[in-house]
């Protein structure tokens, strides 16, 4: 009897072996539950969120210490600042297998890139990148717990979503990073977009209605008499200062770049009409032009119906999404 009993501590454990050495692979399921989305930063192309994520696995997930730090099996990509707010781990047993979960909430500062040259009629599309550091691919059966996760923030300011994408993918760095026992390094990964849009032109308006002001000021002053000319350059100065000061506003919200955007175009046509009407007050002083009001009425008329069609037109090529 004891010998069949020591027969069988031996065969069990080679039974169980074979079974995870015929090609079934352990499972890892991973869902996420994003919070908060907030700070979105169009100087530093990035924004600010929080967020859930938990594994389910058929095997213990390697850590080191998993109540201090889960970024040893869990890489946000393209993350600027991490900070962990809560870390649970538990061992779930049940009658056929024993399963681990770990569960981690996370403000992270991420980098995004964003497309400025339509602002503000812009689009923006915001990526969670989130790279499984525990194995390489193909080492577990990666499962999505999509019945759980919820991808559309519960807070996100001044901003409406569109269809998220959440699905697997996998990330392929080009690079082995000096280990000898790997050609590459390719790992598991989870890719979630969340496209945004919002009311633009309440904001379009905000930002550009003093530049068209700083217009109108300037056209009107082809009504002040010839002999107030320090008037009238006074009146059209002060209107280019307003159209800069404006420019200066709009900038602070958007970071340097190397292409004209909306608010680039609007001001250099801006620009250039008060040019014009500036050209014309000088000439008029110089060349000692009587007053003439249906002349100077016809010039206010004209200029303003081609400085609404230039505005309207550029607005509109951007606008058009």
């Amino acid at each position: 009897m004891k010998k069949v009993i020591l027969i069988l501590y031996l065969i069990i454990p080679l039974i169980s072996f074979s079974k995870n050495s015929n090609g079934v692979k352990d499972t890892l399921k991973v869902g996420v539950y994003v919070d908060n989305i907030y700070d979105i930063n169009y100087l530093n192309s990035s924004y600010k969120t929080i967020f859930y994520v938990w594994f389910i696995s058929t095997k213990e997930l390697k850590t080191d210490n998993i109540n201090k730090d889960i970024s040893n099996f869990l890489d946000v990509d393209k993350l600027i600042e991490y900070n962990s707010l809560l870390v649970e781990s538990n061992l779930i047993k049940d009658s056929t297998s024993n399963k681990y979960y770990y569960l981690n909430k996370i403000n992270a500062t991420i980098l995004n890139n964003l497309d400025v040259s339509k602002f503000p009629f812009d689009n923006q599309k915001l990526t969670i990148y989130l790279e499984l550091n525990t194995h390489y691919k193909g080492d577990f059966v990666v499962l999505l717990d999509k019945r759980n996760s919820k991808i559309k923030p519960n807070f996100i300011d001044k901003w409406e979503i569109g269809k998220v994408d959440f699905k697997y993918d996998s990330k392929n760095w080009d690079s082995n990073f000096g280990d000898i026992l790997n050609e590459k390094y390719e790992l598991d990964a989870i890719s979630i977009n969340i496209p945004l849009y919002r009311e633009s032109w309440t904001i379009y308006w905000k930002l550009f209605v003093v530049l068209f002001i700083s217009f109108f000021l300037t056209s009107i002053s082809v009504f002040i008499p010839n002999k107030n000319s320090e008037q009238k350059l006074s009146l059209i100065v002060g209107s280019l200062f307003t159209a800069i000061g404006n420019k200066y506003i709009t900038e602070s919200y958007l970071p340097i770049s190397d292409q004209f955007n909306l608010s680039d175009k609007l001001h250099l046509i801006t620009f250039i009409f008060i040019a014009f009407f500036s050209i014309y007050a000088i000439f008029e002083q110089r060349a000692r032009l009587k007053d003439d009001f249906k002349k100077d009425f016809y010039v206010f008329v004209i200029s303003i119906v081609i400085y609404i069609l230039f505005i309207s037109i550029t607005t509109y090529s951007y606008s058009d999404n």
